[in-house]
């Protein structure tokens, strides 16, 4: 009987190892377990950070550009009706040939344009400009001009030439005019 005791012993203090064996193995893979759960809740929020990061900027981005679009939309929307305005002062211009103050003008700018090259210079106007003026003492007048009315006045060699064209005059102001209709129409 003594064997059977000894076995027995012995059969009992392995179970109970093997039990302990059992619940420290059971207790690290339960360690391990918590320790990968957390590790994936850990890459699962900066995961979703990293998302809404992108997100945040995508969205950020794209308001960025729908304001700049809306900017540049409005900025051709301006310009358009700064356009119109200047084309519709320009299609205006055809009809000043009439008025007296162009009449006063036109005759004022010649004579000061002949008075500044001396000699006798050549001015170069349209048929109807030419009626205006009339006879010039101290200058040749050619009917060659076209364009919206005005004059070119040459010296006799046609070195210099001093350019009154309403066209070229209204180039020359187009900017402070833009400047203006802008003024006037957005304040």
């Amino acid at each position: 009987m003594g064997i059977e005791k000894l076995t027995s012993s012995l059969v009992g203090e392995a179970q109970k190892e093997s039990k302990e064996i059992v619940k420290t193995a059971e207790w690290h893979v339960e360690k391990m377990l918590k320790e990968e759960q957390s590790k994936e809740a850990s890459y699962k929020e900066a995961a979703e950070s990293g998302v809404n990061e992108r997100l945040s900027a995508q969205r950020n981005e794209r308001l960025a550009w729908a304001r700049l679009e809306a900017k540049r939309v409005l900025a051709e929307a301006k310009e358009d009706a700064i356009s119109a305005s200047l084309e519709g002062f320009f299609s205006e211009l055809k009809d000043i040939r009439k008025s007296v103050k162009y009449k006063d003008f036109l005759k004022k700018s010649v004579a000061d344009a002949i008075r500044e090259l001396g000699g006798k210079p050549l001015v170069h106007v349209g048929k109807e400009d030419a009626l205006v003026l009339g006879k010039l003492s101290n200058a040749g007048v050619a009917t060659d001009l076209e364009g919206l009315g005005g004059a070119l006045v040459e010296t006799e060699d046609g070195s210099v030439r001093i350019d009154l064209r309403l066209e070229t005059l209204f180039d020359m102001k187009r900017d402070s005019m833009r400047k203006e209709a802008y003024g006037k129409l957005f304040g």
